[in-house]
Parts: structure tokens; C-alpha cells; sequence
């Protein structure tokens, strides 16, 4: 039934509004963009009552704000205007018939002037505790009759409509569980609809205020995970509440904070005045150690800003840009960054090569890999000894791809074991030909920690040992000693069976991690690599000569052979020889060479000595 009975023209505000508004403001409905959702709930409102104006009203502390609105210009109105403040005590309907001759509204300016209301109906929206956050109303311009009970249960169903979609929109997509943040779904959704008010206000000529996304790694992404694992998820999820009020408290006034990912906070500016100072002080407040039972836990944060440069950029696209300015900003410790274009341009070149390379590992990638051999001498006899197997990739667009670039990138990702098994697999087939053409030298493979880190990886070398036919002694592995060591015990066990098997390994690029002893006291090597940095001004810097001398006498007392990578000039030549170090490779003897031509290489004797006074070729850093 409708509520027409006399009321005050402006009801007090009722003891438990501080409760209303609470529950309001948890539902973070007030000022966000437009949903399709509500528009046609107030469309279908409009259609079945045959109004004009219908409308999704929240009344606020001081305003009644319109989440959706039909056939009505302004966004909100002042509280004291409002039709929809009568409505909120009540759960019946509230009706006038015709404003113009209701003592309540007579005066009032929605009346009076635009949009010269006449009739009004209203149905609270109230939430499953009682709490009215504003109502679902419709408007004329002209006085009616009282609803019909057809039309008082539309507007009931409506209302109903209404709330179930406000509580699935609060309970399921919307959200952060720990935070009660609007999660990264409601960002970019807000985000999308900002962008789209900004592209509609430029395409009439009104100034469109600027927008700058800020993205707030409160930890590191380790961090946060070490945090869960050591202390528990409670411990996580105070972490994460503290973050949010700590971040929070360095935002603008009124300024919204989304909650898009564990330890990671978001906002969107949309003031022209700089950010810089609200920056440098948001750094320091992600700094501050977090106490939790008394005991402070420090963590590295980071915060990156991109301005939205107004070409279409989409909202995905801008929070993965100032997601990439966090990263930086966390990886160089500074308190925040703004999106680099040009540092960007590399990130999404390395995700596009990590893409195109599992192409080029497929069956039918057009031989974009391959492998060539870059021989290995003895330096007393000036016999060849060896070689060592490299891997090249031309990519069908771009063309020649450095492995200094790729192979890094690869080690990054679980994509390092299938590179690995194709390279292995590759030369095993060329050195079983090699071996049927009577050309009986061993070949270096390059493997990663990370390959010896994996279970079964002896257990498949040993299988593809089988399948070509090729004896353990006919390879060598060379491990590089500055790539990460994940799991020691493992490592050791995987070495272990290699060398049961019979494979040696080298310890390749020897000097330049931060672990060279702890690799010849711990790795069962048979020979290391000295790095070509420290071979190529051999004969002119003392700081080199002094290193390399040393490398040579400890690791032959240690029983290791040296092997010396970028020899290019007959004074290095003439300087290893002297002191004592057992191989070298480089271009002084061959530049890598594909199969073919490697095989002629060898077959021509192209390792006599008297080839050494050579001039050297253009160096080649792989």
C-alpha cells in the first residue's frame, strides 16, 4: 500500500543514519561510473510505469547521488531536495500524487524548476540488516493517480532487483575478501568507464581532467610469499590491512584504493596538480616496518604512475604499464617511478621472443634453431681437442637473436628444459655422424643449474644417450658457474649420475659469478673455463695476467684442466702457452662453424700451427 499520509517537508535525520552510512559506504556504490546492470533495471522502470524519469537514488550525508538515471541531466542533487529522503523510514511505498498542491514540496526547487517533478513514487532499497542506502523511483511531469497494485508490485520487484544485484555485485566480483577493497575487476571497470567520460568530454571541447594510474606493490612478490610461509595467512592478511591503511593515509581526500592482487594497492588520480610530493611521501609509508606480535618486518615496496596519454589506451593495458613502473621502482629501490616507454618496449620484447622461441623449438619451425662448433686447441701440440656445441636462433622477422639474449630469458622459465633437450638431442644426432665419418672428438654442451636442478635430467640424458646410439664419453657438459643454484641437494645428485654415467662437466665462464671457490670445492669438474673477459687484454693488462696466472696454478693443483675462451691475438696465444694453460678457444683458431664446414675444418688440418700467426678476425662475444 502507499504511503500518503502528511509528513514534515523535511524529516530529521534518523538515530541510526551513522549506521546507514557506513553500510552505505561499504558498498562502495557512491561515485562510480555508470553499469549496464542498473541502467536497465531504471530503463525497464521508466518502460513498464510510463514515466519519464526513473531513477537508482543513494542518499548520502548531505546529497542524493544517482547510480543510475533515465531522462534526468544532473548527477545529484542536495539532501534536503530530496524526494527519495522521505522514503528512507519506511518500508512501504512512497507516492505523491501531485507535488505542486503537497504542502511538502510545494517550494522545492525540483518542483519549481527543473525537472518540474509532479509525481513521484519511490521504493526503498534496503539492505538484508535494514538498512535503507536510497530508493528506486520514478518521476512525471505531470500529476497521476495512485499506483495500481500491478504497479506497486513492479516497483517492489524492481527494488528487489535492484539490492540482489547491489549484493552479488558486493559478494561476488567486486570485492577483495581480506581488504573489503574494491578488488582489480571494479578498477578497471571504473577505470574503463573514467576513460570513456574523458574521450566523450574531449570529443565535445569540455576540458577532461588528466588521469594517472598508481600502482603500490606494498612487498615484493617473494616477500609476501616467505611472509605467508614462515608466519601463516593470518599474519598475511594483517599485513595487507595494515598496507591499505598505511597507503590510504597518504592518498588525496576522497581519493578510491582497489585492492587488485596480494600486497598489491592501486588508485586512480584524476587532479591536475603534480603528484611527486604524495609520492616521495606514499615511499616512505610503504617503508615502514610492519609489527606483527611485537616483532617489526621490513619489507621492499615499490610505486609506479603512468599518465594516460589519451590515444585509446585501455585500461588493461595502463595498469600493466604502471605495474611495470612498480617493478622498476622495486628493482631499484626507488620510491617510485614513472612508466618508461623504452624500458617497457624491452620487457615486451623479452616476452615476445620467450614466445617465439617456443615456436622455434616446435617440429615445424622452419629450422629457426641450430647449432654450430667451435673447435677446441691444444696449446702445446696445436691439435684440435674438441669442440664446443653453440646454439644460434634466426628469428623469421627479426632475424639474428643473440643466445646472450635469449638463453637468459629461457632460464627464467620452464622453458629452459625444452631448449636444453633440443640442443642435447641435436648434437647427439650430429656426433653420432661424426663418429660413423671416423671424426672421433668430444663435444661441450651448455647446460643450466636449473637444468641439474630437475630429478629425472640424468635419467633423460641417459635416455637419449640410448636412442642415438652415442657413448657418455663422446659429450661433456659445461655447467656456468654464476647461474642460480635452486636446490644443492639436487644438483649433487643429477652430477652425480652424469658422472656415474660417464659425462664430464666443465665449470664454464669460471671467475665470474660470486661463487668461483665454492664451485671447485663442491662441483665434480674435470676442467674449467676461464671467461674470454678476463683472455682477450691478457697481454696488455697486469690486473688480468695477475688473475688468470693464478686460475692456472690453482686449478692444476686442484686437478683441473684450463681451458682459455676468446683467444684472438698470437700474444695471448704465446702468454697462455707460457704460463702453463692447457686449451683455448677462439677466433685465433675458427669462428663457430656450422657442421659442414666444421667437418672440413678438421679433415683440412686447419689447426696447424703455422695458421696461428693469423691476424685476428672481428671478435665474436658467443
Amino acid at each position: 500500500m502507499s504511503v500518503t499520509t502528511p509528513l514534515q517537508p523535511f524529516p530529521p535525520i534518523p538515530p541510526g543514519e551513522r549506521d546507514r552510512l557506513a553500510a552505505l559506504q561499504r558498498y562502495e556504490l557512491l561515485d562510480t561510473p555508470a553499469e549496464a546492470a542498473f541502467d536497465r533495471i531504471t530503463r525497464l522502470a521508466a518502460k513498464l510505469l510510463k514515466v519519464p524519469i526513473a531513477l537508482i537514488s543513494l542518499i548520502d550525508h548531505d546529497r542524493q547521488w544517482f547510480k543510475s538515471r533515465i531522462g534526468l541531466a544532473v548527477q545529484e542533487t542536495p539532501r534536503e531536495h530530496a524526494f527519495c529522503h522521505h522514503a528512507l523510514e519506511s518500508d512501504a511505498l512512497f507516492v505523491v500524487g501531485d507535488a505542486r498542491v503537497d504542502p511538502r514540496f510545494a517550494t522545492n526547487p525540483l518542483v519549481t524548476g527543473d525537472p518540474h517533478i509532479r509525481f513521484y513514487a519511490g521504493a526503498p532499497l534496503r539492505t538484508a540488516d535494514g538498512m535503507a542506502l536510497g530508493t528506486i523511483c520514478v518521476i512525471d511531469n505531470e500529476p497521476r493517480p495512485p499506483l495500481s497494485p500491478e504497479e506497486e508490485e513492479a516497483l517492489r520487484d524492481l527494488s528487489a532487483m535492484v539490492m540482489a544485484h547491489i549484493e552479488a555485485r558486493r559478494a561476488v566480483g567486486y570485492l577483495h575478501p581480506v581488504t573489503s577493497l574494491s578488488n582489480r575487476f571494479r578498477f578497471l571497470a571504473d577505470l574503463d568507464a573514467l576513460l570513456g567520460d574523458r574521450a566523450g568530454r574531449e570529443r565535445t571541447a569540455d576540458s577532461a581532467p588528466p588521469v594517472t594510474i598508481v600502482v603500490v606493490d606494498a612487498a615484493a612478490s617473494h616477500q609476501y610469499a616467505e611472509l605467508t610461509r614462515v608466519l601463516g595467512q593470518v599474519c598475511a592478511d594483517a599485513f595487507e590491512i595494515d598496507a591499505a591503511r598505511r597507503i590510504a593515509d597518504c592518498l588525496p581526500a576522497n581519493t578510491k584504493l582497489y585492492h587488485l592482487s596480494p600486497a598489491r594497492f592501486a588508485c586512480i588520480l584524476t587532479r591536475a596538480a603534480e603528484p611527486a610530493g604524495m609520492l616521495d611521501r606514499l615511499g616512505v609509508g610503504i617503508r615502514h616496518p610492519f609489527h606483527y606480535d611485537g616483532v617489526p618486518i621490513g619489507t621492499s615496496g615499490g610505486i609506479g604512475i603512468v599518465d594516460n596519454p589519451g590515444d585509446g589506451t585501455g585500461s588493461v593495458e595502463l595498469l600493466r604499464a604502471a605495474t611495470s613502473a612498480a617493478y622498476q621502482s622495486l628493482e631499484e629501490q626507488k620510491p617510485w617511478c614513472a612508466y618508461d616507454a623504452a624500458r617497457d618496449r624491452a620487457s615486451l620484447r623479452a616476452f615476445s621472443l620467450l614466445r617465439s622461441l617456443t615456436d622455434a623449438i616446435g617440429a615445424n619451425s622452419g629450422g629457426q634453431l641450430h647449432v654450430v662448433f667451435q673447435p677446441k686447441v691444444d696449446l702445446r701440440t696445436h691439435a684440435c681437442v674438441g669442440a664446443e656445441a653453440l646454439l644460434r636462433w634466426t628469428h623469421p622477422e627479426l632475424g639474428p637473436i643473440s643466445p646472450g639474449e635469449f638463453v637468459p630469458l629461457a632460464e627464467r622459465t620452464a622453458l629452459v628444459r625444452s631448449l636444453t633437450e633440443w640442443v642435447i638431442d641435436t648434437v647427439l644426432v650430429q656426433v653420432a655422424q661424426w663418429r660413423h665419418r671416423g671424426i672421433d672428438l668430444p663435444v661441450s654442451i651448455n647446460i643450466s643449474m636449473l637444468d641439474l636442478a630437475a630429478s629425472d635430467f640424468a635419467e633423460r640424458v641417459e635416455a637419449m644417450l640410448r636412442r642415438h646410439g652415442v657413448q657418455a664419453d663422446w659429450i661433456d657438459f659445461e655447467v656456468t658457474e654464476s647461474a642460480l643454484m635452486t636446490d644443492r641437494a639436487e644438483v649433487d645428485r643429477q652430477l652425480g649420475k652424469l658422472g656415474s654415467l660417464g659425462i664430464e662437466v666443465e665449470i664454464d665462464d669460471f671467475g665470474t659469478g660470486q661463487s668461483a671457490l665454492s664451485y671447485l670445492k663442491d662441483i665434480p669438474a674435470t676442467a674449467v673455463k676461464i671467461d674470454q673477459r678476463f683472455i682477450r687484454s691478457l697481454a696488455s693488462e697486469r690486473s688480468d695476467q695477475i688473475m688468470v696466472r693464478s686460475t692456472i696454478e690453482m686449478a692444476h693443483e686442484l686437478g683441473y684442466q684450463v681451458v682459455a675462451e676468446g683467444v684472438e691475438t698470437r700474444e695471448v696465444f704465446d702468454w697462455l702457452r707460457q704460463h702453463g694453460c692447457d686449451f683455448g678457444q677462439g677466433y685465433l683458431f675458427s669462428r663457430p662453424l656450422a657442421p659442414q664446414a666444421f667437418e672440413g675444418w678438421v679433415t683440412a688440418g686447419a689447426f696447424r700451427p703455422d695458421l696461428l700467426a693469423c691476424p685476428a678476425a672481428e671478435a665474436s662475444r658467443f
